[in-house]
């Protein structure tokens, strides 16, 4: 049966922000988010005109939003149909799906042989910042097992200059050397801590990178300490903004969304920079701050 257009046009719109909800419902993982998906589910059954056993209906379901929402991505990608939320889910979907796959993705990555756990695409980035803005030092707030010091120290080799002052509470064996990396052992909110590394600074330029504790109030404090340091055109970065559903859930809860969130309200020093966002998946949504005054 074929409707007529005006019917049609009404219809649409409605069917595709179905599709939207029941794709983010099959990748439900919160006791939350598993209602709404029993929830779409009834919603879905009071439509469909088949009197099927109940499990084999949710199989047939799953299988007809999946093929409806592959062909609205395809649509959107084409440019026939664009569709934000369309894209947003797809793109949130994937992030999940990286994020909780650690054990083949980000925790098995490595760079010439360190392991580094962050994504490629992030590593792309400060690669990008550390030749565009040349900073004198990279401020490193949480060490861990150094690899991304070493990958920082190795950017500099490339252009030539720089290094790298890396922060962490906690020694770890094994850390990589390199002659422009300094490991520093205390916590990033340290007075003592602060006013040693900005001695050490001077009147260098640095690039801060907060990937330490990622509690709320612990990040917060952090900004409020080295954000005063970064020049005008020049990035902080605050990492694992990602985590408390923007877009996965991890045990560090709100911590670093919730802190940037709270910073940008006491200071018009700083804007995202959303530029950032280019390769759509980001550890670090929200969290690439530029100063701007």
């Amino acid at each position: 049966m074929k409707f007529p257009e005006a019917v049609r046009r009404r219809v649409d719109p409605r069917l595709d922000a179905f599709a939207v909800r029941r794709y983010g419902a099959l990748a439900a993982r919160s006791p939350r988010d598993r209602e709404l998906d029993r929830a779409t589910l009834r919603a879905f059954d009071q439509v469909v005109a088949d009197a099927v056993h109940h499990d084999r209906r949710n199989r047939a379901l799953d299988r007809t939003v999946a093929h409806a929402f592959r062909a609205l991505a395809d649509a959107d990608l084409a440019g026939d149909r664009p569709s934000r939320p369309i894209r947003r889910a797809l793109v949130a979907q994937f992030h999940r799906l990286y994020y909780h796959s650690r054990a083949r993705t980000w925790q098995n990555t490595r760079f010439l042989g360190v392991d580094v756990w962050k994504t490629p695409l992030d590593l792309w980035l400060y690669q990008e910042l550390i030749h565009d803005e040349r900073p004198d030092v990279v401020i490193e707030a949480g060490t861990k097992f150094g690899g991304s010091a070493y990958f920082f120290a190795r950017m500099f080799d490339l252009v030539g200059h720089g290094e790298v002052v890396t922060i962490d509470v906690e020694e770890q064996p094994g850390r990589p050397e390199h002659p422009r990396i300094t490991y520093l052992s205390g916590s990033s909110t340290d007075p003592a801590i602060v006013a040693a590394v900005r001695e050490q600074l001077g009147d260098r330029k640095p690039l801060i990178v907060l990937d330490s504790s990622h509690r709320r109030r612990h990040v917060r404090e952090e900004l409020r300490l080295w954000s005063p340091l970064v020049p005008v055109g020049s990035h902080l970065v605050v990492e694992d903004t990602h985590a408390g559903g923007h877009p996965v859930t991890t045990r560090i809860g709100r911590g670093p969304w919730a802190a940037v969130k709270d910073f940008l309200r006491e200071t018009d020093d700083f804007v995202v920079d959303r530029s950032m966002h280019k390769f759509f998946l980001t550890f670090n949504p929200r969290g690439y701050l530029k100063r701007v005054r």
